[in-house]
C-alpha cells in the first residue's frame, strides 16, 4: 500500500465511527480545533493527521484508544516500476502529478 493508503483508512475510521455516534462533522471539527472542511479532508484521506490531533479525534468520538482509529495493520508498499507514457510530451512535473494520480486510484 502506499503511504497515503494509512490516511485513507484513518479517514474511514474516523467518517465511520462519526456516523455511528450521529454528530457531524461540524460538530466533531469544533471539538478538536479544527474546520469542518479540515475534517471532511481527513475523512477522504486527502489530509495527513498530526498525532495530538489523531487523540483529540478519539476523545470527540469516545473511543477507547486512538487504536479504535488506526488501522489495525499496514504494509508499506516498495516502489513499484515507473509509470511510462507513451505518445505524449509531459513535463516531469506533470509526469509525477500523473504518476501520483495513477498509484492513488489504483490503490482504492
Amino acid at each position: 500500500m502506499s503511504d497515503m493508503e494509512i490516511y485513507r483508512l484513518l479517514g474511514l475510521a474516523v467518517a465511520k465511527r462519526r456516523t455511528d455516534k450521529k454528530l457531524t462533522q461540524a460538530e466533531v471539527a469544533a471539538k478538536i480545533g479544527l474546520t469542518r472542511a479540515s475534517l471532511a479532508n481527513i475523512e477522504t484521506g486527502r489530509q495527513k493527521v498530526m498525532l495530538h490531533h489523531l487523540y483529540r479525534l478519539a476523545t470527540a468520538l469516545d473511543c477507547e484508544s486512538i487504536l479504535d482509529l488506526a488501522p489495525s495493520t499496514f504494509v508499506f508498499s516498495d516502489e513499484s516500476e515507473p509509470v511510462v507514457f507513451y505518445g505524449s510530451n509531459v513535463s516531469d512535473q506533470q509526469r509525477a502529478q500523473l504518476e501520483h494520480f495513477i498509484r492513488t486510484v489504483g490503490t482504492r
